[in-house]
């Protein structure tokens, strides 16, 4: 042990200043050393774990610590398919957990990538078992921002994230992982072949965070979708119905595999055609890059939304009433009846701002007649509309006839914000910050796209098809053009 412990020591960060080729090859040997020792001795080493600094010692740390993890599973302690009360918060084994996830050093956690992902698995399964999700939130938090300060690639560790906030109801901290935009997506096809060291700095921190260094599971279009899907429903949750619909849309417009939709997008859709009744009282239009024949499978599935929307927008509450108590039943097995109350509370809303488009003032009992539930009671709907003013829904106020014996609502016209020279200064700096980041970062996939396999094929594809046209330009004869090579290469990808 104490030999191992020389040689861990010798991981030097200090190397990295000035001979990176060196640190990668004395952490690989720490690598293959540690591969070669049984799991049984190094668990026997679980006592040095107190006077190891994983800050210092991440490879180290980590194989011991799995090692000992192993070991309690193998005790055959604890349930079929449950972690064992060492693995599990106020575990023996959970304080070093905690403090080698809090510590660990991001540079040699690339070359032991899947202990730690594997780590990461036993957090996020033992939050679930014992229904304790906040130590685990919190720890997964701080990991997916000490691997990527801008949490700009996708992981299977941030699905794994936003997962454990919804079941503990955690938005705000979903939340603050849900607003830092996607960049970079990490697949098994990832190419590190141009990568000279896993420590090497000239790299961007992306490029690390692959299924090659075991960082992270390879993302399928499954996973990546749920990821939007769940983070949608953060949003919805924390009342964000324009974030939760733009998420939405995401999954709305992944490529599909034979133009069939999967069970995630029909799930993505039914909830995307209500958050767009909320945000415009009106069905929302498809996005174009979606695919149709998809889409049409949905709609099919999710009919009964399709109604729902269709006498919303007929304007009529009482079948829009009937319409979704008739369905409450599927609304509740589809965990989407919150949302289907809150589409029939909006409704009213809606056709309230349907009248300011057509009068500057309306008695009050004419309001309740247009858009009550209750059209006797006029009372309830001055209070309704009260709400929706001081909320700033509508820009109106209620006042009283000239003869003093009804209440009027009087719309006024629409205010123009005005921002002060400082305020627009500070905005257009927020804008000009992240248009640099979107930019730097569309250079980084323009360059891994140039240097890809099928853009290679591609251009040899096209040059061979270019080389022919000139051949056979005086014949007359059709041949494949480089349109047909474009057509190709978007059915290969």
């Amino acid at each position: 042990m104490e030999r191992i412990l020389e040689e861990s020591a010798s991981v030097d960060p200090n190397l990295l200043t000035g001979d990176e080729e060196q640190y990668d090859k004395l952490a690989s040997a720490l690598v293959a050393k540690l591969s070669k020792i049984s799991s049984q001795d190094l668990a026997s080493a679980r006592n040095d774990l107190e006077a190891l600094p994983p800050s210092v010692h991440t490879i180290l740390y980590l194989h011991i610590l799995s090692a000992s993890i192993d070991s309690s599973i193998a005790s055959g302690k604890a349930a079929p398919r449950q972690l064992p009360a060492a693995v599990l918060p106020e575990g023996s084994l959970w304080p070093h957990i905690v403090q080698l996830l809090l510590e660990f050093d991001t540079i040699q956690a690339r070359y032991c990538g899947t202990q730690l992902l594997r780590l990461i698995d036993c957090v996020a399964v033992g939050a679930e078992q014992t229904a304790n999700f906040i130590p685990a939130i919190q720890l997964l938090h701080h990991v997916i921002l000490r691997l990527d300060s801008t949490s700009s690639t996708l992981t299977s560790t941030h699905r794994t994230f936003i997962r454990l906030c919804l079941l503990a109801q955690a938005y705000a901290e979903a939340v603050d992982i849900l607003d830092r935009p996607i960049y970079h997506i990490s697949t098994s096809q990832h190419d590190a072949s141009g990568i000279p060291e896993l420590c090497s700095s000239s790299e961007p921190v992306w490029a690390y965070l692959s299924p090659l260094t075991g960082l992270t599971q390879p993302i399928s279009s499954r996973m990546y979708m749920e990821y939007y899907l769940l983070g949608a429903m953060c949003y919805m949750a924390a009342r964000r119905y324009r974030d939760a619909f733009f998420f939405l849309e995401v999954v709305l417009s992944s490529p599909t595999v034979q133009n069939v939709a999967s069970s995630v997008m029909v799930e993505a859709y039914k909830k995307w055609l209500l958050v767009g009744l909320l945000l415009n009282g009106t069905p929302p239009t498809v996005p174009k890059v979606a695919s149709q024949t998809a889409i049409r499978h949905i709609r099919a599935i999710a009919k009964p939304y399709e109604c729902v929307a269709d006498v919303f927008k007929a304007n009529n509450i009482s079948r829009l009433r009937a319409e979704i108590e008739v369905g409450n039943g599927i609304w509740q097995e589809d965990g989407n009846y919150g949302l289907m109350v809150e589409v029939f509370q909006s409704f009213r809303k809606f056709a309230i701002l349907k009248l300011s488009k057509t009068f500057a003032a309306l008695l009050l009992s004419e309001v309740a007649q247009r858009t009550s539930p209750d059209s006797s009671s006029v009372s309830e709907t001055k209070a309704y509309v009260e709400a929706l003013i001081a909320t700033g829904d509508i820009n109106a106020v209620i006042t009283t006839s000239d003869d003093g014996s009804n209440e009027v609502l009087r719309f006024l016209p629409a205010p123009t914000a005005q921002k002060s020279e400082t305020q627009m200064e500070a905005v257009l700096r927020s804008q000009t910050g992240e248009l640099r980041s979107l930019l730097s970062h569309v250079q980084d996939t323009e360059y891994r796209m140039g240097i890809s396999r099928e853009y290679i094929d591609y251009l040899k594809k096209l040059k061979k098809m270019k080389e022919d046209e000139k051949k056979n330009a005086t014949n007359g004869a059709r041949n494949a053009t480089a349109d047909d090579v474009d057509e190709d290469m978007m059915e290969e990808l």
